[in-house]
């Protein structure tokens, strides 16, 4: 007998990917399921798939905004299944994985907390660019699979997790960044974790520079409160397991460069070319002019080397990652990625920890918990 599998998808208002989402997870071959459609603030497009899908999905309704966690803790009471399998509602299923059901049903015989692979619906230039974001995320949490058989923080947007778990890490707290939480709980308590990368989903990226700011804004705030609460334990992870901070440069690409440029004085380096330069020039008057050139430029040239080292070390990497992930790579993208994108979402998540850290009142958030 199969286990049960108890499915979760937390709507706010509506979504334009829910019905497909439905119509993949109802028509899955694999029979014993059961799928709750939790909708805060419900529209009219919402309550016509209430009336499409009545008697196949299990509807709960709210007239205001419960938020997430709120309304995940309240469902999953009600429902009965041995694994639970949590969707966001702007997702829709790789149909070329085949098994969705079966193969997390599978997995979890060896683990208790599953993460399946995501990518990004790459219909617009803001998609394409976060989607190495998503692939950053994938690879780290894939090492931690192969690695530890544990997970420091997982993207909620499609996990399983066995109930007996879910119940004894007490569910979903009340934070903003709740799968992040989860994933470092379920660290600390060793709950056994397993990273799916032959089945996957595709989620929709924000829909403008704003939408995504609003996004990164939100989660760099998650990741302040988060690092604060855990700081103690997440010293004493990063001393039993020294290689935890590695995945951090799969996530944020531009921190290696960030480092080199703050922690190598500009100063010494300099006066050593430059020194060498006037002494080699009194044997031949044609090192002069690179002699004057280096004591205006050298430092420009220095950082140039540096970015450009950097990008094709990191763009090899990516590439290697993305043809094992199965994901898109295109290295003008990955550019753009790398001295635009990745920078500006490391200096959201900086900002974002030091006012967390300094007075946490300096913090708005527009997010329910």
């Amino acid at each position: 007998m199969f286990p049960k599998i108890s499915i979760f998808i937390p709507v706010y208002e509506e979504s334009e990917l829910l019905e497909p989402l439905l119509v993949d997870l109802l028509t899955d071959p694999y029979q014993n399921k059961e799928i709750f459609l939790v909708v805060d603030e419900p529209t009219p497009k919402s309550l016509e798939l209430v009336d499409a899908f009545r008697d196949k999905v299990h509807f709960r309704l709210n007239g205001e905004r419960k938020g997430k966690v709120n309304v995940l803790n309240g469902v999953v009471k009600e429902s009965c299944g041995e694994i639970l399998l949590f969707l966001d509602s702007d997702i829709q299923i790789d149909r070329r994985s085949g098994g969705f059901l079966s193969r997390i049903s599978e997995e979890m015989r060896e683990a208790q907390m599953i993460e399946v692979k995501k990518g990004v619906i790459r219909d617009s230039f803001l998609a394409r660019i976060v989607s190495y974001d998503y692939l950053g995320f994938n690879f780290a949490n894939w090492l931690f699979s192969r690695t530890l058989r544990k997970c420091l923080g997982f993207n909620g947007a499609a996990f399983a997790i066995r109930r007996e778990t879910f119940t004894s890490l007490g569910g979903f707290r009340r934070v903003i960044s709740e799968d992040l939480d989860m994933g470092t709980r379920s660290f600390k308590e060793g709950v056994r974790f397993k990273y799916l990368e032959d089945i996957g989903v595709y989620t929709r990226a924000p829909s403008s520079w704003r939408e995504w700011f609003k996004q990164r804004k939100r989660w760099g705030v998650g990741t302040g409160f988060w690092l604060k609460e855990y700081f103690r334990d997440l010293v004493g992870i990063v001393r039993k397991y020294p290689r935890v901070p590695l995945s951090l440069l799969f996530i944020f690409p531009s921190l290696p460069l960030l480092l080199i440029v703050l922690l190598i004085p500009d100063e010494l380096p300099v006066k050593i070319i430059y020194i060498s330069l006037l002494l080699l020039s009194t044997w031949t008057s044609l090192l002069l002019p690179p002699a004057a050139f280096t004591s205006t430029t050298i430092f420009l040239l220095k950082n140039l080397f540096l970015t450009v080292c950097n990008i094709g070390v990191y763009s090899t990497i990516f590439y290697v990652i993305a043809r094992k992930l199965g994901h898109s790579f295109n290295p003008l993208e990955f550019t753009f990625f790398y001295l635009v994108y990745s920078p500006l979402w490391l200096l959201i998540v900086i900002t974002s920890i030091v006012k967390v850290w300094m007075n946490p009142e300096w913090v708005e958030v527009d997010w329910k918990v």
